[in-house]
């Protein structure tokens, strides 16, 4: 099944072409403005490359934020646009479950996913090992802070370290560039290099490979907070 990945939770856009779980080609761009302008021709370059048309694409996913208001609405509607237009399903996938695919060979029991919501504030996504699967899930306590099933919400960096779960923690995604200034000494905290990076494409495709045959929810986005 070819599939088309268009995440644009972040400044950092990307788009992905994959066969089933085998990615094809991915391109990613920061970009401040003009994010309506860069999608076509990306998927146009990624089709080229494989010397593909756009009428062999069978499923095209997006993400469902939270992220950045406008540049995660642009994804939408072209994402949805291409949909229709090709009469092919839209799924939509959370950043914060992205990224925790992305870094599942984590070796900590708890990993927290983090999206920068501006004016000093993150979002926070909190992932448990399962003792049964080792695979990181979602956590679902109501009361924890950090529920997705709940909905996110911008949080100061202070706010999300109290409620943190004792033990060995990863942290990871582009929030992690401002969480980082007020980490207390002594945090159990595995950092390596390069885990500020956003949600890639390519895994966000291979998350919705995985779950092709799970039902498809009505696709929604989840902006976290309100345009300014």
């Amino acid at each position: 099944m070819i599939h088309l990945s268009v995440e644009t939770s972040t400044e950092i856009l990307g788009m992905a072409l994959l066969e089933d779980n085998e990615v094809l080609g991915e391109v990613s761009m920061r970009m401040v403005r003009g994010a309506s302008e860069v999608l076509s021709p990306a998927l146009d370059l990624l089709l080229l490359g494989r010397e593909m048309t756009a009428d062999r694409i069978e499923r095209v996913s997006c993400s469902s934020g939270p992220g950045a208001y406008t540049s995660l609405r642009v994804g939408y509607l072209f994402s949805m646009g291409l949909s229709r237009a090709l009469g092919i399903p839209l799924v939509s996938l959370s950043p914060f479950e992205t990224l925790a695919r992305q870094y599942r060979d984590s070796p900590a029991g708890a990993l927290l996913a983090v999206l920068n919501a501006r004016q000093g504030q993150v979002m926070a996504g909190l992932f448990r090992r399962d003792s049964v699967t080792g695979e990181l899930s979602p956590d679902r306590t109501r009361d924890s802070g950090f529920s997705l099933e709940q909905g996110p919400r911008p949080m100061a960096p202070s706010s999300v370290l109290e409620l943190l779960p004792s033990g060995p923690l990863r942290i990871v995604g582009p929030g992690l560039t401002i969480l980082e200034r007020f980490i207390p000494e002594g945090m159990e905290w595995i950092r390596k290099e390069g885990e500020e990076l956003p949600p890639r494409a390519s895994v966000q495709g291979v998350l919705a490979w995985e779950r092709r045959n799970l039902p498809v929810d009505e696709v929604g986005l989840v902006y976290g907070r309100a345009p300014v």
